[in-house]
């Protein structure tokens, strides 16, 4: 799981963010109540989505001869008539590429100044756009596109993969990365002329990979808008949690009678 090993980079980070000077200037702020939660909450997902998906049964020969693609709903149908292995495997190559496009802000002298809560933003981006979707997959168990499709290789409709349609991780985490590095651009260079073409090149980059996954037969137009939206919103929502002006939305932990509690608050 691409999960695997960013705990102990995050653990890293921590050690490391306590004695590290922030950058004046910094749009964002480290509060490691607030950094232990999202850990928390990461690790919590990650620990909850592998019995989900160790539990999936695979398909059996006469499921997969009882599948009919007249049952998927006109919007989704024409991608059981999908199935490209080649096109998959793009889709795994744009996606590894749309993970390292934030090294590019080792060029950024603003941002390598900045590398712990940049850093710590990153992982926590990437460590939920990887689990949500996951968790998402092993409970819905929704059947892949390919499987309706009769020229697609009966070895793929026997795997578990097979019913993990819902909802695409590769295009979760590609728009997760394209907001994330243009959120963060923007409110370093602000008044950028580069920023339109930083916004463009990342969801573009996100955008094929999320066409690939269709063309591919991997998953549905509803799985890959799913993903796209979800991925969106955290690629965006984990900078701006972080912002140092940010005084109207904030998390934080709290103890009543009930036990802890996770507390959100945003200010209109």
């Amino acid at each position: 799981m691409i999960q695997k090993n960013i705990y102990i980079i995050l653990l890293i980070l921590f050690i490391a963010g306590v004695n590290t000077q922030i950058f004046p200037q910094s749009p964002y702020k480290i509060n490691w109540t607030k950094e232990s939660i999202i850990f928390g909450t990461g690790l919590g997902l990650s620990a909850l989505s592998l019995p989900l998906n160790d539990d999936i049964n695979p398909l059996t020969i006469d499921e997969i001869n009882d599948l009919n693609r007249n049952n998927v709903n006109g919007f989704d149908r024409r991608a059981t008539f999908n199935y490209s292995t080649t096109e998959g495997k793009y889709s795994d190559i744009l996606l590894a590429a749309s993970m390292i496009t934030p090294a590019f802000f080792a060029f950024s002298d603003k941002v390598t100044n900045d590398f712990v809560p940049v850093l710590t933003m990153y992982f926590e981006t990437l460590m939920l756009s990887a689990a949500v979707p996951y968790v998402t997959k092993g409970v819905t168990q929704r059947v892949r596109p390919f499987a309706y499709n009769e020229n697609a290789l009966i070895e793929d409709k026997l795997t578990k993969n097979a019913k993990r349609s819902f909802f695409s991780g590769h295009t979760t985490i590609s728009f997760a990365m394209a907001v994330f590095v243009s959120t963060v651009y923007s409110d370093y260079y602000p008044n950028s002329d580069w920023k339109p073409v930083v916004w463009a090149g990342s969801l573009a980059l996100a955008t094929t990979v999320g066409v690939l996954r269709y063309s591919s037969g991997s998953h549905f137009p509803t799985d890959i808008i799913t993903g796209a939206v979800v991925g969106s919103a955290i690629g965006y929502l984990i900078p701006l949690i972080h912002r140092t002006e940010n005084d109207y939305l904030d998390i934080s932990l709290g103890i009543n009678s009930n036990g802890s509690v996770v507390n959100f608050h945003y200010e209109f």
